[in-house]
């Protein structure tokens, strides 16, 4: 891949993650309205951003240690 190429896909992969969030927030909070209970959809949002945010803080870390060296 080229360097816009991999841009490309890098604005694809957080555009994609957006519509996920969205996409399961909504489904979450249908089935949590009518149903008055949480629901698959909400495990897997839940889950994902905790995957998300865990991988993120795990990449900052290393990324400090390497500057410090």
């Amino acid at each position: 891949m080229n360097e816009k190429e991999i841009k490309n896909t890098e604005k694809a992969v957080k555009a994609g993650f957006v519509f996920y969030l969205f996409a399961l927030g909504a489904s979450a909070m249908y089935s949590f309205l009518l149903e008055s209970r949480s629901n698959t959809s909400f495990t897997i949002l839940m889950a994902g951003l905790n995957f998300f945010f865990g991988y993120d803080f795990i990449l900052n870390k290393i990324d400090k240690k390497e500057r410090k060296h």
